[in-house]
């Protein structure tokens, strides 16, 4: 499941870099969830946080952001509580909530995803690079093992899968510079036009919805890996 958060700066034209870094937003996510009964120690858990969120984009002088999650009980208490919030901040920066809207993508026979964010794979305990690594292969060996590793964690059941995506278009390598208090840092990561699976079977599907929800890669609490279906431009 995931949510379509609308919102608006109280400012007059904030540009996205004055505010936006990826622990700001993580750290608005983890606000939320202090709000929340049901949540208020999901921040202090141990291991995998099961949730994504894609980068903030701008549509009609209004401020997107999605987020997903495989839980229910995540999204759902979310979704309560930002419904309750007329105003939050991020990072140091006012904005009024908009909207905040509730889906549930399905997933069909044919599978066609863009990137939201960019994905982030390790490799020799590092970012994998494409500017550095040339190896193609290991970079969705990794994807696919780690997508599996999740799914086994999340429904504590064993699934195989041969071939995560077997068509897809590359867009671009960036390098995400960030900073944890005085710490600077930079993530490498990739983001896609188009990563397809023209085949799904019925014993797939629930794999590849989670893997949309929680997103792939690494690092997908701090919002890297955020996937969504490819927009028609046909």
């Amino acid at each position: 499941m995931r949510l379509i958060i609308k919102f608006s700066s109280i400012e007059k034209a904030v540009p996205i870099s004055y505010f936006i870094n990826k622990f700001t937003i993580q750290g608005f996510f983890y606000y939320l969830f202090l709000l929340s009964e049901k949540l208020k120690y999901k921040h202090e858990e141990k291991g995998i946080k099961f949730f994504c969120f894609s980068d903030v984009f701008m549509k009609d002088n209004y401020y997107y952001l999605l987020f997903s999650s495989p839980s229910k009980e995540i999204v759902n208490e979310v979704y309560s509580v930002l419904k309750k919030l007329e105003y939050f901040y991020i990072g140091y920066t006012l904005f009024k909530k908009e909207s905040v809207k509730k889906i549930n993508l399905k997933i069909g026979k044919r599978i066609q995803w863009e990137t939201g964010s960019p994905v982030v794979v390790y490799y020799k305990d590092r970012p994998f690079s494409f500017v550095k690594d040339k190896e193609w292969d290991v970079f969705f060996q990794r994807l696919r093992e780690n997508a599996i590793k999740k799914f086994e964690i999340f429904y504590g059941e064993k699934i195989e899968i041969d071939e995560i995506f077997d068509r897809v278009e590359f867009k671009k390598s960036v390098s995400i510079p960030l900073q944890k208090d005085e710490r600077k840092f930079l993530i490498f990561g990739s983001t896609w036009k188009l990563l397809e699976k023209s085949y799904v079977g019925k014993n797939e599907r629930r794999f590849y919805k989670f893997i949309m929800d929680a997103g792939i890669g690494e690092k997908n609490s701090l919002g890297f890996g955020f996937v969504s279906p490819k927009k028609d431009t046909s």
